[in-house]
């Protein structure tokens, strides 16, 4: 059993979440992990200044709880509790890689916390034009 994780990571509202849910239609035994998924509560996220929430820093997320999950999948990852369906648009050069088990991890702050580094086999940065990003925002 060989194990894949992938990081997706880039600016918000950059379409992550987007590819991410689209390769999992296509890949067999594909997961997804959101970074958006360990924000940690309101209460606990701090205000600068201005009053504003600072939701753009890894001290707003509960970061060594994404490391854990990541971890766990790849010990496990056929057992992992995450429910998948049959992928509607295999490749045929994928169907026999049934032993191949991927985890795509998606979020925007993915490559700024160090331990998750260690653990990509491959990873990703998807960029915008700054109007774009703006629109989209």
């Amino acid at each position: 059993m060989k194990v894949l994780v992938i990081g997706l990571g880039g600016v918000t509202n950059g379409g992550k979440t987007t590819l991410a849910e689209k390769l999992k239609k296509m890949l067999p035994n594909c997961h997804i992990i959101s970074q958006d998924d360990f924000f940690k509560p309101e209460s606990e996220v701090e205000t600068d200044e201005r009053g504003f929430k600072l939701y753009d820093v890894l001290d707003a997320l509960y970061m060594d709880e994404m490391v854990k999950s990541i971890r766990n999948w790849m010990k496990n990852p056929a057992s992992s509790g995450v429910v998948t369906e049959e992928p509607q648009n295999t490749c045929d050069n994928l169907k026999n890689t049934v032993h191949v088990y991927i985890l795509i991890v998606e979020g925007f702050l993915l490559y700024n916390y160090e331990p998750l580094n260690e653990l990509w086999n491959r990873r990703y940065f998807l960029t915008l034009p700054y109007e774009e990003c703006k629109r989209r925002r």
